[in-house]
């Protein structure tokens, strides 16, 4: 399948499966429990322009339907995760998705151009805070896809999803993901605030995949709750070019072995 079908370079992957960025650190972290060469692509964790320390303190929280998670995005800034991870990237076996976290114009350009001197960078996932305002997204978005020569996948925040997909199109992105939504839970006697994991948000992202898909022509790769063989097929069906999996890596890394080989 191919994410990029207006891109000079494509974005072609030869599976649907996409290792999910937040999911399976920013390289080789998982590899002794995961084959990435059997996967579409791997997106990493986010990453900045500059190194950001973790939270200071960072939750895991369980609830019925999943986990929720903050950390505070940390992550060693970009060159320095190039320096540091770049040999490993050439040894996955499969495309490398940068997942740039920025906000504003400036970040997003100093990184679009370190990120095009990479050769194994295959594409870049740009996201957003949730609360991002509209004009802002736009103009990061144009930044994206002017420097550089890298496909641009916008991951669009599920309150304003058919929103900002319009936005990515007009803007000259070549793919729509979704993002994981925030969720808030009370811990030892504080309100702890982070991103949702879990089988419970399967529904949701059915239901997203398919307004999107009304709202755009670019390829959607849908992301959250997939948790088995049968999840996969039901958010292709619903109109997804690719799915990307998460949590599932964390909770039954064998029924993950058994989803890619199918």
């Amino acid at each position: 399948m191919e994410l990029a079908p207006h891109h000079k370079t494509g974005l072609t992957l030869a599976s649907p499966l996409i290792a999910g960025g937040g999911a399976f650190g920013f390289a080789d972290e998982y590899a002794s429990l995961v084959d990435f060469s059997k996967f579409g692509a791997f997106i990493t964790n986010a990453i900045t322009l500059k190194p950001r320390s973790p939270a200071r303190e960072q939750q895991v929280i369980q609830f019925a339907g999943g986990v929720l998670i903050h950390t505070g995005l940390p992550n060693p800034g970009l060159s320095n995760a190039i320096r540091e991870y770049e040999k490993k990237w050439e040894r996955l076996g499969c495309p490398v998705i940068i997942h740039l976290a920025c906000d504003s114009v400036d970040d997003v350009e100093m990184c679009m151009e370190r990120i095009d001197r990479v050769e194994i960078i295959a594409g870049v996932e740009i996201g957003f805070r949730d609360e991002e305002e509209t004009v802002n997204v736009e103009a990061m978005i144009k930044a994206a896809t002017r420097i550089g020569g890298k496909p641009v996948i916008v991951q669009v925040p599920r309150s304003r999803a058919s929103l900002i997909a319009r936005v990515a199109e007009r803007s000259g992105a070549q793919s729509i993901s979704i993002s994981l939504p925030r969720g808030t839970m009370k811990h030892d006697g504080e309100w702890v605030s982070g991103r949702l994991y879990g089988a419970s948000l399967l529904p949701q992202t059915i239901h997203l995949v398919r307004e999107i898909k009304t709202q755009t022509s670019l390829p959607i790769i849908g992301a959250g709750g997939v948790h088995s063989k049968e999840d996969v097929e039901v958010v292709l069906n619903a109109g997804a070019s690719a799915v990307q999996i998460d949590s599932l890596a964390w909770v039954s890394p064998d029924v993950l072995n058994g989803i890619r080989n199918t």
